[in-house]
């Protein structure tokens, strides 16, 4: 019988100065500056969203120095939703979009290889 083996997820979210802190199942502990993390957030209106023709236009906004998490909830098994104290909500983060944002030095040091 083969083992299943899951991917990691989230277990614990800490804000810690300008930082969020995420501890996962497999032991890693991520770290993720929340100007950074919201200048990534994945939603159309952040991002872009193409329209009829193909091309992406994206609303240009000012995101404050002193941002930050004021809820973290889960979206089903495979992602989470942050409110930005700035009042964006839209965003879906997937724990892999999450866990490729981080921060950490040993996740840096990886991405440069």
């Amino acid at each position: 019988m083969k083992k299943l083996i899951l991917d990691p997820e989230p277990k614990n979210f800490k804000n810690e100065g300008n930082q969020l802190k995420v501890e996962w199942t497999d032991g890693h502990e991520s770290m993720h500056y929340h100007k950074y993390l919201r200048e990534n957030c994945p939603c159309a209106l952040c991002q872009g969203e193409p329209d009829l023709l193909g091309s992406v236009k994206i609303l240009g906004q000012t995101i404050p120095d002193d941002i930050r998490p004021k809820e973290v909830s889960p979206v089903g098994r495979y992602a989470i939703n942050i409110v930005w104290s700035d009042g964006h909500r839209t965003g879906i983060y997937t724990f892999d979009y999450l866990r490729g944002l981080c921060q950490c030095t040993e996740c840096l040091s990886q991405k440069d290889e």
